[in-house]
């Protein structure tokens, strides 16, 4: 099974269990006696995560997006009332990509694999689904953001630069508090940010092919799929 369908498949069960859990948490905040309630009050506070994953690149029109790669991140979280918190992410992926130069022939345009590395770092709200509780130990939530994206590089010899863009993320977060030791959180995440692409990209090479053909590929949107596990520690408590 490809990682896309993976991921899409837990995308689909995020969403049946969002939409399977709100009427239960509604039930059974009426419907159970205290000591026999899933559900046992948390303070959300301020807390720190330590996570490593993967994150899985879309391809790009150009074929020039970093391979997908094992990636690390920091994120911080503050309660601000409610359900809602606000967190700031960092998160880096060391991978590569392909060199191209546009002006040879498509079965020499590639001319190395240099070394790259992302950078993400972005900031949002994290609503928890259950509230200021826990389900069976869980916390589930949506949360979205928007943010930059870089690998701090240098126009290479095709004359393609990365650069540094705005970037956006959305995705399902949970976390599991046991009754002793650091809470565990998994996220899955999707960011999304726009590739630009220069004019040599769609110049015809000898044999009249060119990296690009239609314009419309000029700017394209494309980006990320990220599952991230890892501890969450609270702080000033």
């Amino acid at each position: 099974m490809s990682l896309a369908r993976v991921w899409r498949s837990l995308v689909q069960f995020g969403v049946v269990a969002v939409g399977s859990l709100v009427p239960a948490v509604v039930a059974a905040q009426v419907g159970h006696l205290p000591a026999n309630s899933p559900f046992e009050d948390v303070k959300l506070g301020q807390n720190l995560s330590i996570m490593g994953g993967w994150m899985a690149m879309k391809r790009d029109p150009a074929d020039v997006a970093p391979k997908s790669s094992l990636a690390a991140a920091l994120r911080y979280d503050i309660a601000i009332g409610g359900p809602a918190s606000l967190y700031v992410r960092y998160l880096i992926a060391p991978s590569e990509r392909k060199l191209l130069l546009p002006t040879n022939p498509r079965a020499t345009r590639t001319i190395g694999n240099p070394g790259v590395t992302t950078h993400e770092l972005d900031a949002g709200l994290d609503l928890a689904l259950t509230g200021k509780k826990t389900w069976h130990r869980l916390i589930p939530s949506l949360n979205g953001g928007a943010g930059i994206v870089s690998d701090f590089s240098s126009a290479d010899t095709g004359s393609y630069q990365f650069g540094t863009k705005f970037s956006f993320s959305y995705g399902l977060g949970v976390r599991y508090l046991p009754r002793k030791g650091p809470m565990i959180r998994v996220d899955l995440t999707n960011f999304l940010w726009q590739y630009d692409y220069p004019d040599r990209y769609f110049v015809k090479a000898s044999d009249t092919t060119s990296v690009l053909t239609d314009t419309r590929n000029r700017s394209a949107w494309r980006g990320s799929r990220t599952v991230t596990v890892g501890v969450t520690l609270p702080l000033f408590r």
